[in-house]
């Protein structure tokens, strides 16, 4: 059967759930993303689920609502992304259940080609590939970098250019019937709840797709700190889905944390040799100056430096919390600050 999706016949209701929390900077992009969206608002129920914002989020939903005829604000007192989605999962009325968040931009016919998609009966989750923009100078250097290979890794999530399976999905669409018999997402994790709830899907049989004509963007941080924090919890909680999950783990998760450990060996030896730092050390910054000379060069090239930095914050950022997680069961407090 071909994976090319069929127009649906009718236009289901559709949940949309969406955590919040301080997102009043980034949320109107969403919010102008529905408004745009081609399935009927009639047939869209959104959910946020806010996890006690203290900036202008609040009011900015309640201005939206007026333009939808079925919206939900919740509360939610855990804060976690993955206690919210629970949350609104338990409201759904809609037969297809799809996470967005402020930072992610779902083009107009988002909506309508992942339902058409799950209409095929083939798949039970499917999304685009998360492809990083930035809106200012450092944001867009950092999104080079992610969407770069030796960043954020290969992935079929990010970089599919052909409808393929994958192990995970960005954000996601599914049954909502499905995510109920799962009792969807394990609220014991802080990040990687995405990939945890996609692993126990495929060990079910179920099959995930990403599609290249599922248009979704993904706004990258503007701060290399943020970055780092970012990836610090990202390396710490995929120690949880290890420890849960062992067989789910592949090599390129692990690539981070076993570079940064190889580093860390090589300084304790810096005082018997200098050797051993060098090995490790020069074939990185080759690779992270080639790349970030290939995608600068000739159409940003006052990004270089900021993508070059770029690469060891998330690499640095993924192992130290990967192994502050692994000796220590958790991460310092000043990178799980945002």
């Amino acid at each position: 059967m071909s994976t090319s999706p069929c127009q649906p016949s009718r236009q289901p209701l559709v949940t949309i759930a969406i955590p919040v929390l301080n997102e009043a900077s980034l949320l109107p992009g969403l919010l102008t993303a529905l408004r745009m969206q081609t399935w009927p608002r009639e047939a869209m129920q959104v959910i946020f689920v806010d996890g006690g914002s203290e900036d202008d989020t609040v009011p900015l939903i309640r201005s939206f609502a007026e333009t939808f005829p079925q919206v939900l604000i919740l509360i939610n007192p855990n804060r976690l992304a993955a206690a919210g989605l629970n949350l609104a999962l338990s409201h759904a009325q809609g037969m297809y259940f799809l996470r967005l968040d402020a930072r992610s931009r779902p083009a107009p016919d988002y909506i309508e080609t992942c339902v058409a998609y799950l209409q095929t009966g083939q798949w039970m989750g499917v999304s685009g590939p998360q492809i990083a923009c930035g809106r200012h100078l450092a944001g867009k250097a950092i999104a080079l970098a992610l969407n770069h290979p030796l960043g954020a890794g290969g992935p079929s999530y990010r970089r599919a250019r052909k409808p393929a399976n994958s192990d995970t999905l960005y954000l996601g669409a599914y049954p909502t019937s499905l995510l109920r018999e799962l009792q969807g997402w394990h609220e014991q994790f802080a990040a990687n709840e995405d990939y945890e709830l996609n692993h126990r899907i495929r060990k079910r049989g179920g099959r995930l797709l990403v599609a290249p004509d599922i248009h979704i963007q993904y706004i990258a941080r503007d701060r290399l700190r943020e970055l780092f924090s970012q990836y610090a919890r990202y390396g710490s909680w995929r120690v949880e889905t290890l420890r849960l999950h062992p067989r789910a783990i592949r090599f390129r998760h692990l690539a981070p944390a076993v570079w940064s450990a190889a580093l860390g060996l090589s300084l304790l030896a810096l005082p018997i040799s200098p050797w051993p730092i060098w090995l490790i050390l020069l074939p990185y910054l080759f690779a992270i100056t080639f790349a970030s000379m290939h995608m600068t060069l000739f159409q940003h090239p006052g990004l270089f430096f900021r993508v070059w930095l770029a690469f060891p914050t998330m690499h640095l950022g993924w192992g130290i919390g990967f192994w502050c997680r692994l000796l220590t069961k958790r991460l310092p407090c000043a990178i799980m600050s945002r």
